[in-house]
């Protein structure tokens, strides 16, 4: 089936008869058919769930809270070089 540029694949769902019945009198009053409603509601789903927070300050980022965890003046300096070798025990690669 094709939709405007799109190619359209045809999907079978079950919902409950008010949903169902919520979105016939929502499309008739925007005139689309239910199948518009639902495309553009999975999309909207789609975008908010794979949008990443924003985070308004840096402090606030996961990541920043690591900075000064390791204050021992004998741990490795090479973390960058060799992170598989200290994450999974890979051998350590030369500077």
């Amino acid at each position: 089936m094709v939709y405007g540029v799109y190619i359209m694949k045809r999907k079978q769902i079950y919902m409950a008869a008010e949903q169902e019945a919520q979105l016939k009198q929502l499309a008739y009053r925007l005139k689309v058919p239910v199948s518009h409603l639902i495309r553009e509601a999975v999309a909207e789903y789609l975008v908010d769930r794979s949008a990443p927070p924003v985070i308004e300050r840096p402090e606030d980022h996961p990541l920043w809270g690591i900075i000064g965890i390791v204050d021992d003046p004998d741990a490795p300096t090479d973390g960058s070089i060799n992170l598989k070798h200290y994450l999974y025990g890979a051998p350590k690669r030369e500077e």
